[in-house]
């Protein structure tokens, strides 16, 4: 699966998914940033920490995660008529949200040579991460945040997915954030 994440105008982009296996995919991106999309942060962390139950593995196994519609006009409304079908989860969303944000907060504090946010440890422990995890990925953003500000309105930088399509991978118990109890 190839995911290109498009500059539309100077303050605007779209993410558009090529898969072997299903349908071309497209959506409008939700938080333009000069220096990171916000999907680009989901792409990063959902690839990297093995998370198949959030935005791009639901896409990779062939769904569309509640946000992306098909590229081909003609499917759109059966998309919709099947997704209306069946209750629609994705397991690992929020954690995906969690863990994207704590990425951006310490690539952003530490470009700026701002401290870390006296909460920082609470929010670690709430995404299931690690410090030395996070501080990893961070030359990674350093070198999608270079290649997405030279894009001129119109550019794309696409991502290949690192996994198979058409499957649910079970990353290994490790990686996975624990089960809570619900009270």
């Amino acid at each position: 699966m190839r995911v290109s994440f498009r500059k539309t105008s100077q303050r605007r982009y779209g993410v558009h998914v090529q898969r072997d296996a299903a349908p071309a995919l497209w959506m409008y991106g939700p938080g333009y940033d000069d220096d990171l999309p916000h999907d680009l942060l989901h792409f990063v962390v959902e690839a990297e920490f093995g998370l198949d139950g959030a935005v791009f593995g639901d896409v990779a196994a062939g769904g569309n995660a509640k946000l992306f519609q098909p590229v081909d006009k003609a499917l759109v409304a059966k998309m919709w008529r099947k997704k209306r079908r069946r209750r629609y989860v994705l397991p690992e969303g929020m954690r995906s949200e969690r863990l994207a944000g704590v990425l951006e907060t310490a690539w952003k504090a530490r470009r700026s040579g701002r401290p870390l946010p006296a909460e920082w440890d609470d929010r670690l422990a709430a995404a299931g991460v690690g410090a030395a995890e996070v501080e990893a990925l961070l030359p990674k953003l350093d070198a999608l945040a270079e290649r997405w500000r030279t894009l001129p309105p119109g550019g794309e930088l696409t991502l290949e997915w690192p996994r198979r399509e058409g499957h649910k991978h079970h990353p290994p118990q490790k990686r996975r954030r624990p089960a809570t109890a619900r009270r």
